[in-house]
């Protein structure tokens, strides 16, 4: 069972709240918290998750090397018990699933490999395994990172998170395991024309671990240069896509000074290791020399380019998981906006984007895509007490699911107050001529429209929509049915406009709401606070609306229609 935590309503409390660990609290007003599994409960330093089902996901324990299974926030039983070593910033870090399972029931991992758990380091790799339901199965190894005799092997900078992109490839991100050093110089670090370190940038790879023939550097003479999709990555913690652009985003940590987000484009070089933060701010650090480079100085192979990051902080804050609320169940303020937690202040932050979605929409000090202090980073944090945040997660069920590695816990966000869309639409009697359940979603112009059937009938003709949607909760304290209609080819006074609810205690339509007809959408809002349960399936979790248009004589004629323009719930959930 989920446990509920309220959500602080006020932006002001930062300044109270900031400092000690406290409870996790989210700093917008209609969002509150829930545990899904608890810290203290088993759960040993969780890095990444995966969903299986609804309700039903794997997570990474980064020391065990396990792989768990959770049902409903339960532990259920390890799937799978890799050996690792786990010293400083190794282990088991990522999971991805197939991008068609479970009909193709493959899950890829990344791991630091040991003979035992413990044991000598030997490798960072990627590999697929095989799930039947149960647990996870060796399928075939995909990509090694394999130690180096004439390099650094680490033990930081490991990166190790992994995704499917929209193009169905498969992303890996690799920190620089400390490699590239001027003494010892490398392509990826900016430090050598020639030498290549295998590691620090993003592996763009197909699902059996070749490389695509369209990657950015796939002329390049040496194979490990071929796989990468971008370089000149320190080390990341986070990657994701924008679903609205399928652009790729990650986070970088830096030295001791400019944590980064990145747009990452095909053929990226991040700058490390000459360059951390914006290229006109000159930074200077040990591993740099403490030489003010310009990107004029960066290693350029045949189609890179460089970009500097769309945010930083002076201060480093340890940024790790990103992730854009691209579910219908946030509200239309924070949808499609970024999330980005840490691992120094145990916060969240919070970024919307501009139109053009390369650039993050700032304000105030924070304008010149820098926050320089502490006031400036707080500009933009909603979260507080979170702990190191591993993983960002949107659910089956539209809701963020955030991993805290320090508190051995899984949390999740979640409005106050739900949208609920259609899920389908039917009209008798009558006819669609235009449009589609989509058309009710927003109001945006795109409507439906209905015609009488022919031959009309006297007296009380009519043309009925019922829209379905799953309710969002098992027990909302109120529901808001908001509907916009309106009427054409008939005199509006003529018509009354009926909207009726099913109640599904009396199998009957209450109605809820009737007006006369106007020719200009008109939008009624219905609100519900009492027996809400009466309009919700408690099987199915369906509601059901409908409206009327009803006119008292013979007014109707053949070019008669009714128009809905949007149809949605509000459904209250504290």
């Amino acid at each position: 069972m989920f446990v509920k935590t309220r959500a602080l309503c006020a932006i002001g409390a930062i300044a109270l709240l900031s400092g000690a660990a406290k409870a996790q609290t989210i700093l917008l007003s209609d969002y509150f918290v829930e545990t899904v599994v608890a810290g203290g409960t088993g759960l040993s330093q969780p890095t990444t998750m995966a969903f299986i089902g609804p309700n039903d996901f794997l997570i990474l324990e980064k020391a065990t090397g396990r792989v768990k299974r959770y049902t409903n926030g339960v532990f259920q039983n390890i799937v799978l018990d890799l050996p690792v070593n786990a010293s400083s910033e190794r282990g088991l870090l990522g999971i991805c699933l197939h991008p068609d399972f479970p009909t193709v029931p493959k899950v890829y991992l990344y791991y630091s490999r040991a003979l035992t758990d413990g044991g000598t380091w030997l490798d960072n790799r990627v590999e697929r395994f095989d799930w039947d339901g149960t647990n996870l199965t060796l399928d075939i190894p995909i990509i090694v990172y394999p130690s180096s005799g004439t390099q650094s092997n680490g033990p930081n900078h490991d990166g190790g998170i992994i995704m499917i992109g929209p193009d169905n490839k498969l992303y890996v991100v690799t920190g620089d395991l400390n490699r590239g050093r001027f003494s010892n110089p490398r392509i990826e670090q900016n430090t050598s024309l020639t030498a290549v370190a295998d590691v620090g940038g993003i592996d763009r790879l197909e699902l059996d671990g070749s490389t695509p023939a369209d990657n950015p550097f796939f002329n390049h003479s040496d194979p490990r240069i071929r796989k990468y999709f971008a370089y000149g990555i320190r080390n990341s913690y986070g990657m994701c896509y924008d679903p609205l652009t399928n652009k790729v985003w990650i986070t970088d940590n830096g030295p001791n000074v400019y944590d980064e987000i990145n747009y990452v484009e095909p053929g990226f070089n991040g700058g490390w290791l000459k360059i951390m933060g914006p290229d006109s701010r000159n930074a200077t650090y040990s591993e740099n020399n403490f030489t003010a480079y310009n990107a004029s100085d960066l290693t350029m192979l045949p189609g890179a380019h460089y970009r500097d990051p769309e945010f930083s902080w002076l201060a480093p804050i340890g940024v790790t998981s990103i992730r854009f609320l691209s579910s219908d169940k946030f509200l239309p303020n924070e949808r499609n906006g970024m999330i980005v937690g840490d691992n120094n202040t145990g916060s969240l932050f919070f970024y919307k984007l501009k139109p053009n979605r390369d650039e993050l929409e700032l304000f105030g000090g924070t304008v010149d895509k820098v926050a320089d202090n502490a006031t400036e980073r707080e500009q933009h944090r909603i979260g507080i007490g979170w702990g190191v945040t591993t993983d960002l997660v949107i659910g089956p069920d539209g809701y963020l699911y955030v991993v805290s590695l320090s508190a051995g816990a899984v949390r999740r966000i979640r409005p106050a107050v739900e949208i609920a869309y259609p899920t389908s639409v039917t009209v008798g009697p009558g006819v669609i001529v235009g449009g589609d359940v989509n058309s009710l979603r927003e109001d945006d112009g795109n409507r439906l429209s209905i015609r009488e059937t022919p031959p009309i009938a006297l007296g009380a003709p009519s043309a009925r929509a019922t829209v379905f949607a799953t309710s969002p909760s098992l027990s909302p304290i109120e529901l808001k049915l908001i509907v916009q209609t309106a009427t054409t080819g008939v005199p509006a006074s003529s018509v009354t406009t009926r909207i009726l609810m099913f109640n599904f205690q009396t199998n009957t339509y209450d109605l809820v709401d009737s007006r006369p007809g106007t020719v200009s959408d008109t939008e009624v809002e219905v609100t519900i606070s009492t027996n809400t349960a009466r309009y919700i399936n408690q099987t199915t979790r369906e509601m059901r609306m409908r409206v009327e248009w009803v006119d008292p004589g013979t007014l109707f004629s053949f070019g008669w229609q009714g128009r809905i323009d949007l149809v949605n719930w509000r459904v209250r959930i504290q």
